[in-house]
């Protein structure tokens, strides 16, 4: 091959890399354009707008959701934190009902129970989302269009945990775990309609991205076949260059 010829493949390489680049940020463009709805068609606008109109609303609905699992979270979680405390209760009541304990040891284990009940009702006071308590009342999130959830989460009252008495410690455990099942339960139903959300949001944005003159999974193809013409042409006049370059020095000797 002759420098000339060398130097005509090494400039349409250059060209083609241009061109493809053209075409990627073409489809980049088509892509990133928030709609390309005809407008002349009337029909396909209303159908468009109702459609990511409720996109829109399932979208929300899913953030509110998500809140309302952190709330529902920082909720079990406190629960399960006032179980261990009260675990270890159970076991100082256990431990008091040892005969040969002295008085001393005997307000020892008083004064450590008195300490843990204080930390139990601390942690419910302290737990909160977003600066609202979440034991503090009835709160409603909308999860999506026309369909929502309320939380009504209660706090076990740890006045009622005695020491002296291990049957108020195992009720309060009992009442501890049947509000963190409650809690579970409540979680799966919220996952459950967060998961049926995502999905009707990909149907419906499928369905809007048809009424569009931009079709969304086209112009990905598009750009990607751009990409690897780019690719491929720099290849190319790379190589090319350094051919170039070889014959210049073998002429140059």
């Amino acid at each position: 091959m002759k420098v000339g010829e060398v130097q005509s493949v090494g400039s349409t390489a250059v060209n083609n890399a241009n061109k493809a680049k053209e075409e990627e940020n073409k489809s980049l463009e088509n892509i990133a354009a928030m709609r390309a709805l005809n407008g002349m068609d009337g029909a396909s606008m209303m159908i468009a707008d109702s459609l990511l109109s409720q996109i829109s609303g399932l979208t929300q609905g899913i953030k509110n959701a998500n809140d309302a699992i952190g709330m529902l979270q920082i909720a079990d979680s406190t629960l399960n934190n006032m179980t261990l405390t009260a675990d270890r209760i159970n076991v100082l009541s256990v431990q008091l009902g040892n005969g040969a304990l002295n008085e001393t040891q005997k307000a020892m284990i008083q004064s450590e129970t008195n300490a843990l009940r204080t930390s139990m009702k601390d942690s419910v006071m302290q737990a909160s989302f977003n600066g609202k308590n979440v034991f503090a009342s009835e709160m409603t999130f909308v999860t999506g269009n026309d369909s929502s959830v309320t939380l009504n989460v209660n706090a076990p009252n740890t006045s009622s945990v005695d020491v002296n008495n291990q049957s108020s410690i195992l009720r309060f455990l009992d009442n501890v775990n049947m509000e963190r099942a409650n809690i579970g339960a409540i979680m799966n139903g919220i996952e459950h309609g967060v998961n049926s959300n995502l999905v009707a949001i990909v149907n419906l944005t499928a369905s809007e991205s048809n009424q569009q003159d931009n079709d969304v999974a086209e112009n990905y193809n598009e750009a990607n076949q751009a990409k690897l013409k780019q690719n491929a042409a720099l290849y190319a006049n790379s190589f090319n260059t350094q051919y170039l370059q070889q014959k210049v020095n073998t002429l140059l000797g």
